[in-house]
């Protein structure tokens, strides 16, 4: 007998609804995990209160095999690149940035969420470089007079606009110095192939006694950082290591540096005065904020 096949008009048909009945699981998955392990927190970014949403297939198996990671550490990471927000979906390392910005600026009687503090007189006065999209942060920045939102688009020149977008290379910043108060940056360092010139060119643009507040995935299991790939002149890229990529392991965003526990010493050997919040990393938490300030003149 023949095998039937199924004809490709009616497969183009129930697709989405295949898809979206996936969907459906997870979503209902995922919020009867949060209940059942009572995963309730406050969102430092939107101001609810609610379920915080781990979506563990946000970190290939992939890229953990590769990575190296242990059990732990690989549960540590799903932690930090989900535990969204039921309501506005940002993510961990998103939530704790928005802590610490609160923290650092926000000088009144308290706001409840980084999109009330964006609406108040302090946050206006700022001026503000987001480079690379920080979902949920920048949603709540969105529109503030200081504030400029850049990417980094592949053969673009910096403080080019392509298709709407600004883009910024962050070893070759088209900003003036001193330009802004506050730089923001979340898991971008490890893809830029002249590390100490990015942070050059971030303390250049910052003013005096101007912060950066980033994140960046460092291994507590690594005493020292290492290169793991260089780019030439040509582009070309040399792997000087496993060759890994954000954020599937093998598709993505080549990694070119391997963060330690020797970082922040790295940063401080840039210029900066650092501090570690929500830290000091550890196997069962990777979530960490980094600030480092420009010292004043």
């Amino acid at each position: 007998m023949s095998r039937r096949t199924i004809p490709s008009w009616f497969k183009r048909m129930v697709l989405p609804f295949w898809n979206g009945g996936h969907q459906v699981a997870w979503f209902l998955g995922e919020h009867a995990d949060a209940i059942r392990r009572r995963r309730f927190e406050h969102c430092d970014v939107c101001g609810r209160f609610g379920p915080m949403l781990v979506r563990r297939r946000v970190v290939p198996s992939r890229l953990i095999d590769l990575w190296g990671l242990s059990t732990q550490e690989a549960e540590a990471l799903v932690r930090k690149e989900s535990s969204d927000c039921f309501a506005c979906g940002a993510k961990l390392r998103c939530r704790r940035m928005a802590r610490v910005l609160l923290g650092l600026f926000d000088d009144g009687p308290g706001a409840p969420s980084l999109r009330v503090w964006a609406r108040g007189e302090r946050a206006r006065t700022l001026r503000i470089a987001e480079i690379n999209r920080i979902d949920g942060v920048h949603e709540a920045l969105e529109g503030l007079p200081g504030w400029v939102a850049s990417e980094y688009i592949e053969g673009a020149r910096s403080g080019t606009i392509v298709a709407g977008v600004r883009s910024e290379d962050l070893t070759r910043l088209s900003y003036d110095d001193a330009s802004f108060d506050l730089l923001l940056s979340s898991e971008t360092l490890e893809h830029v192939p002249e590390l100490d010139r990015a942070l050059a060119e971030v303390r250049r643009v910052l003013v005096p006694g101007g912060v950066h507040v980033f994140t960046a995935p460092v291994r507590p299991d690594l005493e020292r950082g290492f290169t793991r790939a260089v780019r030439h002149p040509s582009g070309r890229i040399e792997h000087l290591a496993t060759p890994i990529h954000h954020p599937g392991g093998d598709v993505g965003y080549p990694v070119f540096h391997e963060f330690g526990l020797d970082f922040a010493d790295r940063v401080r050997a840039a210029g900066f005065a650092v501090e570690v919040h929500h830290g000091p990393v550890r196997l069962d938490d990777l979530a960490q904020v980094y600030v480092a300030r420009r010292p004043p003149d």
